[in-house]
């Protein structure tokens, strides 16, 4: 082999592997993670509820709402304001939750909508959270 053929060789082997290596990188995003607790709307007194977002560095995000201390029943999760799912809640002052992902596994929901939206959890129509405002009710 020539000089300028074995030359060509490693420029094109280089110019292959460099595309490869580019095209097989994982996403970089910025791990992330907020819990915040929503707002008693006074509905049901006794209410809480926390909305945990998370961002991996593969940028998948996940998105988790859990209620607590309510009667049994179902919960309407809302993001900004369309219904995105239903907690529901089997025992007296049990808990319940939901939880959205982009890569949905096992019971998460498809996470289709703005995960830094408001949230709301709702019953009977009224709003008895909120992420960061109660309706006037």
């Amino acid at each position: 082999m020539t000089r300028g053929s074995l030359t060509a060789v490693v420029m094109f082997t280089m110019s292959v592997v460099a595309t490869t290596a580019t095209d097989a990188a994982p996403a970089n995003c910025t791990v992330f993670e907020d819990q915040v607790s929503l707002l008693n709307c006074g509905v049901i007194l006794t209410a809480t509820a926390t909305r945990r977002l998370r961002v991996e560095a593969d940028c998948d995000h996940n998105v988790h709402v859990e209620i607590q201390d309510v009667p049994p029943g179902l919960y309407s999760v809302l993001v900004d304001g369309v219904e995105r799912g239903t907690i529901r809640v089997k025992a007296k002052h049990d808990e319940g939750q939901l939880e959205f992902d982009t890569s949905p596994k096992g019971a998460q929901l498809s996470l289709d909508f703005d995960p830094f939206g408001h949230i709301d959890v709702a019953a009977g129509g009224r709003v008895i959270l909120g992420l960061d405002q109660c309706p006037a009710q």
